[in-house]
């Protein structure tokens, strides 16, 4: 009887902190737009050096080729960044992000994947906006190599010594409709009042 009740009030505890930590929630969408939350440091990216929350809106038909949300998202990194990232910061830590990612979803276990191959440039007149391309492998639907287009910026609270950074991929163009949508995902809050 007493190993049933610690093993109750440990699944119970389990349950309370599985919960809270996916109850992030940093951005505005709608319904329409799908949702995830990951712990920070990321498993399959452990190389990348923060602790926080990532959370994930993806468009719809973000898992379909023929929609024009394919692979269009959004992300937040909601972390103990306490400096300003720079164009190496995001190659770098993009890098092991993408290829972390199609490592994990990959299938063919004997198939060497295409290493990520990312270059940002910072936008003019900004110290915390960021263009950039990525060339990653789609290890979940095209097994490819596939481009994507992708904006960061980057909110960091001195006070708090912490960043909320704003990912938005497509391989879709700048000037495609689907960045209209996409520039539509917003922080509800910046990381100082939170």
């Amino acid at each position: 009887m007493k190993h049933f009740i610690f093993l109750l009030t440990l699944c119970c505890t389990f349950a309370v902190f599985g919960q809270e930590k996916q109850e992030a929630d940093l951005l505005t969408s709608d319904a329409s737009w799908g949702k995830e939350v990951i712990q920070m440091p990321i498993g399959f990216a452990s190389q990348i050096p923060y602790k926080g929350v990532e959370e994930i809106r993806f468009a719809p038909g973000w898992s379909k080729q023929k929609e024009e949300g394919f692979w269009s998202y959004v992300f937040v990194w909601d972390v103990n960044l306490n400096k300003t990232l720079t164009t190496t910061d995001l190659e770098t830590y993009l890098q092991y992000y993408f290829d972390g990612l199609m490592d994990v979803v990959n299938k063919d276990k004997d198939k060497v994947l295409p290493k990520t191959v990312a270059l940002f440039l910072k936008k003019e007149n900004n110290t915390n906006e960021f263009v950039g391309k990525l060339q990653i492998y789609n290890a979940f639907h095209t097994k490819d190599v596939m481009m994507l287009n992708c904006t960061v910026k980057q909110y960091f609270c001195t006070k708090k010594q912490k960043s909320m950074v704003v990912f938005r991929f497509s391989p879709k163009a700048l000037g495609h409709s689907i960045w209209d949508e996409l520039n539509k995902i917003r922080l509800k809050k910046k990381p100082c009042k939170n």
